[in-house]
């Protein structure tokens, strides 16, 4: 793959994140598509292709879109965040616990993946492991209304 490829696909996918922000969301689809077209192996074209796809009720294409994104990337934590709120979404609670904590090892400092991981303790009545998880990240949360939200979780 040449440079002038890459860029090429760097472009559209820029172009498609903001049309993606915006809400125009058939033009972002078309510039995903073609940013990939320039670049196959782009984690991150794969990753917001996925995004778009699960945002338009398209839930299995966008898991072969995150998988794509894992095999780009596999040191990136995103995918696996963006997997297992796919699979929550789906009440499919076992594989979205397993790809959050792959979520959380990659990048243990995603807040959001926790809080995530946290939901889903609460949504499946592990409230032992949901305060846990809450008191371990509440030193680390700035928001105030987020704050107090953990910490009346965490009682």
């Amino acid at each position: 793959m040449g440079f002038l490829a890459k860029q090429k696909a760097k472009k559209l996918l820029e172009e498609g994140i903001e049309h993606h922000k915006k809400g125009d969301l058939r033009n972002a689809e078309m510039k995903y598509i073609e940013a990939l077209s320039y670049d196959p192996n782009s984690t991150e074209a794969h990753l917001n292709y996925g995004d778009l796809l699960r945002k338009t009720q398209r839930p299995k294409a966008a898991e072969i879109e995150y998988r794509k994104s894992m095999i780009m990337g596999p040191d990136r934590g995103e995918p696996h965040a963006a997997l297992g709120a796919l699979y929550h979404s789906q009440s499919r609670y076992e594989e979205a616990e397993a790809e959050y904590n792959t979520a959380i090892q990659l990048t243990p400092g995603d807040l959001n993946v926790k809080l995530n991981l946290a939901q889903l303790y609460m949504d499946t009545v592990r409230y032992t492991d949901m305060k846990k998880l809450y008191q371990s990240i509440l030193p680390y949360v700035n928001d105030p209304r987020l704050k107090k939200l953990i910490e009346d979780r965490s009682r």
